[in-house]
């Protein structure tokens, strides 16, 4: 008799794990244009259009760049800080049901467009005005440099 019970609690486990369902969780980044390099909480996880899957909810750091073939930014690097909400049933006690006892697969996908801006050139003018106003501070420590 005990055997029996012994078995059908095995049984009864091995059931319940092999019909248990769970959640699966996914952040989707797109950007226009698309093809810029993907950063989450500063690691690099691909090129837009990009999905991964994730664990814990909370804020995440996004940052997205585009660049040309030499790598020199064409467009300017957004930084997001992104809260990705934690659903009813990820809340204890609920979530072990979610998690465990449901046969279903639970989908919670996020999803985020972001429009990156063409990267603003300043006028020559201006550019050459800070070359020659860092060549002269440079100057000046020199020639102090000199003088000790």
């Amino acid at each position: 008799m005990l055997k029996q019970k012994f078995g059908f609690i095995i049984i009864f486990l091995l059931g319940f794990t092999v019909f248990s369902g769970c959640v699966l969780r996914t952040l989707t980044i797109n950007s226009e244009p698309s093809g810029a390099t993907v950063y989450l909480d500063n690691t690099p996880i691909g090129e837009t259009p990009v999905t991964i899957p994730f664990t814990y909810y909370g804020t995440r750091k996004i940052t997205l760049e585009k660049t040309d073939a030499d790598g020199k930014l064409i467009y300017e690097r957004k930084i997001i800080f992104e809260k990705l909400s934690t659903p009813i049933y990820q809340y204890f006690p609920l979530d072990f049901f979610s998690e465990i006892v449901l046969p279903v697969d639970i989908k919670d996908e996020h999803f985020f467009t972001y429009r990156l801006d063409p990267l603003s050139q300043p006028p020559i003018a201006e550019i050459q005005k800070k070359v020659i106003k860092n060549a002269e501070e440079l100057r000046g420590k020199l020639e102090a440099d000199l003088a000790r």
